[in-house]
């Protein structure tokens, strides 16, 4: 089997971007209303958008750089600023599927558990909840955990 990458879906991406510019939009009116140094309205303006291009950057770092891929001996993933973590499947003791936090509404996640480094959560593998979620995640997250399995099997030899 030739490897296989999974990478974050466009609607995705597209949220990120608009839950950034709400996010920073917001800090800067309360930033420009409550701020103890004085500051005019083309300060507070200026310094939104510099805030803005700085976190659209790393939204589309984050959409153009994180990946998930894996063959039959390995998975390996590239992080938010390029980050890359490998792991053999046999040093894997556990793949699922979970919440990403403990709220019903919030996105689901695959999670990996290595045998001495503890949990992950895969970044391009993400089932958010309603508009923005991946409709391949079922398949994607089956997916992984079913090459887990059979390369655990194969690793372990038949049971007796």
């Amino acid at each position: 089997m030739k490897h296989v990458t999974y990478r974050l879906q466009s609607a995705q991406i597209r949220r990120q971007w608009i839950f950034s510019a709400l996010f920073v939009a917001q800090g800067s009116w309360l930033l420009y209303r409550g701020s103890i140094f004085p500051m005019d309205v083309r300060t507070a303006v200026g310094l939104a958008l510099g805030v803005l291009l700085i976190v659209f950057g790393l939204c589309w770092a984050r959409g153009a750089l994180s990946s998930v891929s894996f063959n039959e001996r390995e998975i390996w993933w590239t992080g938010v600023l390029g980050s890359r973590t490998r792991f053999a499947w046999a040093d894997i003791t556990n793949v699922e599927v979970g919440k990403n936090r403990d709220r019903a509404d919030s996105g689901d996640v695959v999670r990996i558990t290595h045998r001495d480094l503890g949990d992950f959560k895969l970044p391009a593998v993400i089932g958010m909840p309603r508009a923005w979620r991946d409709p391949g995640f079922e398949a994607k997250a089956a997916h992984i955990i079913a090459t887990w399995r059979d390369a655990v099997t194969a690793t372990s030899g038949p049971a007796a």
